[in-house]
């Protein structure tokens, strides 16, 4: 059996009287990928905030491994090796693609380090940067502008961004969103690369993407964890396919 890479205990999220999380406990192993599922409201990002440290106002305990992190903040739970992407792209539109990863790489050194301090580093740094360009199908974008470029390589280079530092877990909000239908293999395929040796949480709506690249289904509704299983065990839920996948089902 795998080990545990991140789990959550007893986790409610309230707005006044509103519970957006309900008592939410999962565990995620090391190396699968889960597809975060349900309507709209059901809680699903709102627990990718919580995981990832961005949603600190919350009861209940989130570990990563063995350590609680309940009150790790989200920059600390980055360098433990926790990653998080978006809904909306968060880049800068200005500036080229390396220069783009070169700041994000520059951002996570610990400590103040200028970019002169030493060429050995430097190599390395460039090295890890070339490799990034080359695993995220960027390596002739490097020096154009990321404005300029396609909905999908932006998302593609955000996911560089969120790479860098290697996280061993990787918290995805709708890295579909917005991509048209012709990048959206080339965007699977990427998330298929980088989820290779990584715990990988995936909100998603599609529906068919989420079912292809997930080792389980997390069904949410109303702020609780309404099922879970395999793809194919999901798709055959009935109370699943009249909440949420009953346009599926012809």
């Amino acid at each position: 059996m795998s080990n545990i890479a991140l789990r959550c205990e007893g986790v409610t999220v309230s707005y006044g009287a509103l519970k957006a999380i309900d008592n939410v406990s999962h565990a995620f192993q090391e190396g699968q990928v889960y597809g975060l599922i349900g309507p709209n409201g059901a809680g699903k990002t709102t627990l990718l905030n919580v995981l990832a440290g961005r949603q600190m106002r919350y009861s209940g305990q989130v570990y990563c491994g063995d350590q609680d992190i309940s009150q790790h903040p989200a920059y600390e739970r980055a360098r433990m090796g926790i990653g998080r992407s978006f809904q909306i792209i968060k880049i800068f539109g200005e500036m080229t693609v390396a220069e783009n990863l070169l700041i994000a790489a520059q951002s996570r050194r610990p400590g103040f380090q200028p970019f002169w301090i030493s060429r050995r580093h430097d190599r390395k740094f460039r090295e890890q940067l070339d490799s990034i360009l080359e695993l995220t199908g960027l390596t002739s974008y490097r020096d154009e502008i990321a404005g300029t470029l396609s909905y999908g390589l932006q998302r593609s280079l955000e996911m560089g961004v969120t790479l860098l530092p290697d996280p061993k877990i990787l918290l995805l909000d709708e890295p579909l969103a917005g991509i048209g239908h012709h990048e959206i293999e080339a965007a699977m395929q990427l998330i298929g690369k980088i989820s290779q040796g990584r715990t990988v949480l995936l909100i998603e709506h599609n529906m068919d993407a989420v079912m292809s690249l997930s080792n389980e289904i997390v069904v949410m509704n109303n702020g609780t964890v309404l099922a879970c299983g395999t793809p194919a065990s999901i798709r055959k839920d009935e109370a699943v396919r009249s909440i949420y996948l009953g346009e599926d089902d012809e």
